[in-house]
């Protein structure tokens, strides 16, 4: 955050420059801080009457796409140029598109009224997407895929049903778990004590509670371990860090603005840790992690973006609100994003206000590594850095000759400044 909020003294001169690059901004109507906007593209550029999730496809050439659950079917945009983007098709399905998942180059969507359409963007870089089939009895709330293990998991709101992917545009039944299964986040374990399972968190909705499943033998998919956290509501969705030490989870209905963090190191006696929340009353929806950042689409509060390098205490270090009229309870605005671009552009689908591309490279600043912004070597990015930064403003001498450059384009400038407030405070 900017210094002068932080309660740093600086001279009243060093407090009116920082004020110029403050990252708390309002763009295009959306308040934001630490993160920017590349480009948006409303309802009515897409022709749809809402959208709902979201998630991407990068083709063997490495070109990004978002892909848009719309009214009529999904939606599928370029965004390797984020502040340019390119609405490549928008492919018409037999009902409208709530999920999305990607295996190999098969796009897999569906709604709870089904059916499950299977579609191949092999060819997507030269505008060619094809809708392979769609089967009746598809029909859930959302999909899963275990890219691993190749299965992927209808969840039903239900029992969770699982496909064997071994024919990407046939998809079989394999199996079936008779549990509750709003949303489930499957993965195969390739070490340590799970070494060679496949292994479901399951987000068990009105049950109000976190089921952790062994769907490795799909004729004999077994409970391994449950547990519950204060005052439940809904248990909606949630993903793990990427050691699978923790999972976040969100819960739609408690009408607490809170995200619960649950130890899941032993998956036969998962234990709630804690919960946390940055003090709006909006309700929180969809996340996922990514590189120790956790991503969160809370309806009305927009993108919230925690830093979880330490996995017990994440800080809220950006924010970019899709829908700005209030940040009250409710399910209008942000239903979900996408962080896993290698480009680390991040996707996030709006119900009325459609898709945002955004850049949230300034609030990930200096990762969970060292501090790069550290110059005097104290492990703590302070006043000293930022005036030892103000002090080599402007061209480098020569190409390389700036430690402060951390953008590489040869100049101390506004976004090197930027990098610094984004990791101010204690080194990880």
């Amino acid at each position: 955050m900017p210094l002068c909020r932080v309660n740093i003294a600086l001279a009243a001169a060093g407090c009116a420059a920082l004020a110029l690059f403050s990252p708390a901004t309002v763009l295009g109507g959306f308040p934001a801080e630490n993160v920017s906007l590349y480009s948006h593209l409303t309802l009515a550029d897409l022709n749809a009457e809402f959208a709902e999730d979201c998630w991407g496809y990068v083709s063997p050439s490495g070109r990004e796409y978002a892909i848009i659950g719309l009214s009529q079917g999904p939606g599928f945009v370029e965004i390797t140029d984020p502040a340019n983007p390119v609405i490549v098709d928008i492919v018409n399905t037999p009902n409208r598109a709530r999920d999305m998942k990607v295996f190999g180059h098969y796009v897999y969507t569906s709604s709870d009224s089904g059916p499950l359409n299977v579609i191949d963007v092999s060819d997507i870089d030269n505008g060619n997407i094809t809708l392979v089939d769609s089967f009746p009895k598809g029909a859930t709330h959302n999909v899963v895929i275990d890219e691993v293990s190749g299965f992927l998991y209808l969840a039903i709101g239900g029992p969770l049903v699982a496909l064997d992917l071994a024919n990407p545009e046939l998809p079989t039944f394999a199996g079936i778990w008779d549990g509750q299964a709003h949303d489930a986040q499957v993965v195969t374990y390739t070490e340590g004590k799970y070494a060679g399972r496949q292994i479901a968190f399951v987000f068990a909705g009105w049950e109000g509670r976190l089921d952790i499943v062994d769907v490795t033998d799909k004729s004999n998919m077994f409970l391994v371990g449950q547990t519950s956290y204060p005052s439940p509501g809904y248990t909606h969705q949630g993903w793990l860090t990427a050691d699978r030490q923790y999972l976040y989870v969100s819960d739609e209905v408690d009408d607490i603005p809170r995200t619960t963090i649950i130890n899941v190191s032993d998956l036969s006696n998962p234990t709630f840790i804690s919960d946390f929340t940055n003090g709006l009353d909006s309700t929180d929806h969809n996340l996922y992690v990514r590189d120790g950042f956790i991503f969160e689409a809370n309806y009305t509060s927009g993108l919230r973006v925690f830093n979880a390098c330490d996995p017990v205490n994440p800080v809220e270090v950006g924010y970019f609100d899709t829908y700005p009229a209030n940040n009250d309870p409710g399910f209008s605005g942000a239903w979900s994003n996408y962080p896993f671009f290698p480009s680390g552009t991040v996707i996030v689908s709006d119900r009325s206000g459609g898709l945002f591309v955004l850049d949230v490279s300034q609030a990930t600043a200096g990762g969970c590594g060292g501090c790069e912004a550290d110059f005097d070597g104290d492990n703590v990015v302070g006043v000293k850095d930022l005036l030892f930064l103000l002090g080599v403003w402007g061209p480098c001498p020569k190409k390389g000759d700036c430690a402060a450059d951390f953008d590489g384009d040869n100049v101390v400038g506004v976004k090197d400044l930027l990098f610094l407030l984004g990791a101010w405070g204690p080194c990880p």
